[in-house]
């Protein structure tokens, strides 16, 4: 499989927010079939360093449910060995120059989790040019379609694999 569905959780929009989790599945549009899993969330107090946070999305967080928030008390992992296992778990399951990394808006998902990768010296494990975008999917194939959340809503592996399997219902 080479398409891979990434979700993350942030304390801001900016390139340099805050990381709660990262949540990602391979998945394969021909066979309909979700691969290898990822998940894991990051300590938040270390990131605070150089990392944002904005008010508005803590308001919102505080808005979600309880199963959302439970991010913020589940086990939590250094960042620098986060992204070092994520980006380990990628090219363990496709080749570098295969993976086409898919994200929820053209500069959300992938630039966040990029620049959290080379901040703690990761290279992201994709190639730029195989980076794909599923609110334009949603726009030009889907016809502004909303993705049906399965699982917890704003739990990174959850999203992930709702908006793959998005994806693969709306591929012929």
């Amino acid at each position: 499989m080479q398409n891979l569905m990434v979700d993350i959780e942030t304390l801001g929009t900016e390139e340099d927010a805050a990381v709660l989790s990262i949540g990602a599945c391979f998945f394969d549009p021909v066979t309909k079939e979700i691969g290898p899993k990822f998940s894991m969330n990051l300590q938040l107090d270390e990131q605070l360093k150089t990392r944002s946070i904005t008010a508005d999305t803590l308001k919102w967080w505080l808005q979600q449910s309880d199963d959302t928030k439970k991010v913020f008390y589940e086990e939590t992992g250094l960042t620098n060995i986060v992204v070092k296992a994520f980006a380990a778990w990628v090219l363990a399951n496709a080749r570098l120059e295969d993976v086409r990394p898919w994200g929820n808006g053209a500069t959300f998902d992938i630039t966040i989790l990029e620049n959290l990768l080379r901040e703690n010296s990761v290279v992201p494990p994709w190639k730029f040019w195989n980076v794909r975008d599923l609110r334009t999917f949603r726009e030009y194939v889907a016809g502004n379609a909303k993705v049906v959340k399965l699982g917890v809503e704003h739990n990174a592996l959850d999203d992930a694999i709702s908006q793959a399997k998005f994806v693969m219902e709306h591929i012929k």
